[in-house]
Parts: C-alpha cells; structure tokens; sequence
C-alpha cells in the first residue's frame, strides 16, 4: 500500500488488518498520520452511553454528550484541514442523521422538597461532521447506475463486495457524481473537490453478514483498500485538473489565444441567448394565460376576461354600488357583465342574474346598458369534445326578451384574436357583439383560430 489508511467506526475492531489502522470514533488519535479516511457515520455513536429515545432518535446521556460534542468537534475540524492539505475522506451517510443530546440546561418546577430538575435536549446533526451541505433520504436498495468512463467505476467492481445503499442525498454542492439509483437523478454517491483533496460519499457496507465466510469478508475488505489506494494514486498523477498563476496568462502558446478568444465570445453568446431565452419563456408564459379564458372559473376566469376586454377597447368603469361582474363602456355604450364558468351549460338564472344587474344599473344611472353573458361552459371538458350547445334553448327566449347578447368564453377568444391579427376590424367585430339579441354567431368552431 502507498497510502496509510485509518477506519473510524467501521465495526471491524475486533479483527486484524495490516492495510488498515482501525479506531473508534471516540478514540484519542490524530488524523494527520493519514493519507486515507474512512468514516462510517452510522457507528460513530457506538462507544457512548445512551438513553431511551428521545422523539425517536437515539439519545446520549448527559455527561457521554460532552464528550461526543468533543469528539466531533475535534474530528470535524480535522476533517477540514485534511482536505485542505490534499487528503482523501471516503464517508458512509447515516441512516439516522439526527441524535438527541443533553443541551446543558436544565428547566426547574415546583418548590422546596417538590422542585423538579427536567434535563433540555437538543438535535445534533450528525452530517454536520463535513464541510459541505447534505440532505438525506433513508432508503434501502441495490439497483444502481455509476458512472463506466470515470476511473472511481473501480469501486462498482470489486467482486462479491455488497453494493446495498441505506440512503440516497441532495446537495447544491458541486461535485462529479459516481452512481446514482438506477434510471433516476437521485444520488448514492459523489466526489466533492474541497481544498487539494476528495471528500467522496460512498455507501461502505462492511457487515460480515453479508458474506458467506470470514475468508470470502476479510478479502473483499482488503480488494477495496488496494483499490482506494491506487485511486488516489491515480488522482495524485492526473493533470486533469490544475492551475496556473495569473502571470502565466502573458505568454501563449500555439492558437491558445485565439481559442481563448473564441470563448469570450461564445459565453458573451451564450449571456444574450440567455437572456433572450427568458425574456420569450416570459412572453410565452402571458400568452398561454390566455387559455384560462376556456379552462377556469370564479375570480382567475373574470380577471382574463376583464384583461381580454380592456385590450379590446372597453373602458372599466367602477360603480360601487353594483355587484356586477364588470361594468365597461365601448365607445358611448354601457355595458353590464356577467361571467361565469360551469361544469356544464350556462341556464336560466345566470340570464336572471345579469338582467338584476342591468335593471340596477338603470336605477343608479337613469339609462339602459347592454347585458353581456359571458359563459365558459364544459370547462373541464376537452374543446373537442365540447359539442353540446352551451346556451340551450329554453334560456334563449328570456334574454331575447331584455336583448342580453350571449357569448362564449371560446367565442370571445375568438374575437380576441382576429382583432389581433386584424386591428382594423376591431371596431367592426366589437359592434357587431354587442349589437347581438340572443346567441352571438360568429367563432363557433374554435378550430378556426386555435
């Protein structure tokens, strides 16, 4: 072996390996004799005192959780360091990240001989350990996906080894992802570059029951540490990935400068393509709003409506005292709505309604405006599968009578768009509207302008 490896809390403490130094977590040893780092988070509270859970988690006692929180510390803070100084750390993830532990405060009731001393705990996260944010899944499984170009798909073959995972993690950290679970983008492991060393999430299972013999057990044990060490050899050699100082950047070397060139170019490119990009997905989403006008009801169906209108040319005009769903004027003529989206057609008493608001428009002005029933009928239904008629006939001869001009939601749609397309027919259309007694005509067949 060319690098010196330790194993913290890998429950192997009980046999003899010469590739590996094997410690407990709360053993008093120094990482920085070390090149390799192993550390198995689900053991690391093994060797302290604990308690009944507290809300599920484990628990320690008070005095072990001063002793873990130094511990922890400790070892945090070297993990650090080693990865500053170029060091490897392989990490196996909890499956419980969180443990409850004594806070150092307590909380007193009652008096004299009846005082009571409760103990406050706290949570600790465990993944706390490592210098980068990680958010866990528990979750058992063994199909996996890992990467076949990456020099790392080393660990996926090591025969007979378990490849079971306990957890599978998110994080916003950058990294070159090893394996993933199969057919998903979920993470079982990663490598994180931090400082000039590795930290590398892999799932390590050394169970012995996972093996049919202590022989078969100690030399899977053994086939993974000879292949940690020569990836790390082989990260050591790479020039994959350097570094060169600002100055080196005065002297070019071949076409380096045009290519450099090139790619000031093309990320100034890519800035504006950006940014167009999002301008039209922002155009593209306020254009699809659009089809609320067929899809809703209640408030979001009135305020595309109110919006389709206003762009028409219709004037709002608020009045207080009226509950109707909107009062316009076009040109010199009021214009009293009601809107409404329903399941199935409209009926008689939307016609009731809107004849209410126009006979109380009559009383607070002293003259007549035109009612618009606007109906967005079989909303939750296909448009084409929407062949009932939405105004059905006995509802018909009741708005003829008070000269109600009845539209579809769909129909307006339609007027919407050729006014659109055509702006000079826009007054044309609009009069012929609301000119309309009974059924407007016109944009029946919604495939005509959709």
């Amino acid at each position: 072996m060319k690098n010196d490896i330790i194993g913290i809390s890998l429950g192997l403490e009980d046999m003899k390996f010469k590739n590996i130094d094997l410690k407990d977590f709360d053993s008093n040893f120094s990482l920085f004799d070390y090149d390799i780092v192993l550390l198995d988070l689900n053991r690391v509270i093994d060797n302290y005192n604990q308690t009944s859970k507290y809300n599920g988690k484990p628990r320690l006692t008070n005095n072990e959780s001063f002793r873990f929180i130094s511990d922890f510390e400790r070892i945090q803070t070297e993990i650090k360091d080693l990865l500053a100084i170029g060091k490897t750390i392989y990490v196996n993830l909890p499956e419980i990240p969180i443990i409850s532990i004594f806070s150092g405060n307590k909380k007193y009731s009652g008096t004299g001989k009846n005082r009571q001393a409760t103990n406050l705990v706290k949570d600790l996260n465990l993944l706390d350990i490592l210098p980068i944010k990680i958010k866990t899944t528990t979750s058992l499984g063994s199909r996996q996906d890992y990467d076949r170009n990456s020099v790392y798909k080393e660990l996926y073959r090591i025969k007979k080894m378990n490849y079971l995972y306990y957890v599978y993690f998110e994080t916003e950290e950058q990294g070159q992802v090893i394996s993933t679970i199969l057919e998903t983008e979920k993470k079982i492991s990663q490598i994180f570059t931090i400082g000039e060393g590795q930290l590398i999430i892999l799932p390590f299972n050394f169970k012995p029951e996972f093996y049919s013999s202590t022989a078969e057990y100690r030399k899977i044990i053994n086939d993974f540490l000879h292949v940690i060490d020569d990836l790390r050899e082989e990260s050591k050699i790479g020039i994959s990935e350097y570094s060169l100082p600002e100055w080196s950047k005065k002297y070019n070397i071949l076409d380096e400068k045009v290519k450099a060139t090139k790619i000031n170019k093309i990320e100034k490119q890519l800035t504006n393509l950006k940014s167009e990009k999002e301008t039209i997905k922002n155009e593209l989403l306020e254009l699809q709003k659009y089809k609320l006008i067929f899809t809703s009801t209640g408030k979001e169906l009135e305020e595309i409506i109110y919006k389709i209108l206003l762009e028409l040319g219709f004037k709002n005009k608020p009045v207080e005292y009226n509950r109707a769903d909107g009062i316009f004027d076009f040109k010199g003529t009021d214009i009293v709505t009601e809107i409404k989206g329903v399941k199935g057609s409209s009926a008689e008493r939307h016609g009731a309604q809107l004849e209410k608001w126009v006979s109380e428009f009559f009383e607070q002005e002293g003259k007549q405006a035109k009612g618009l029933l606007i109906v967005n009928g079989f909303r939750e239904k296909d448009l084409k599968l929407r062949t009932e008629l939405i105004f059905p006939d006995q509802m018909i001869n009741y708005s003829i009578k008070r000269e109600h001009c009845l539209i579809s939601t769909v129909q307006l749609l339609g007027i919407y768009i050729e006014c659109k397309k055509n702006p000079d027919k826009s007054n044309e259309l609009i009069f012929e509207l609301i000119n309309t007694v009974g059924v407007y005509d016109k944009f029946l067949d919604y495939r005509e302008f959709l």
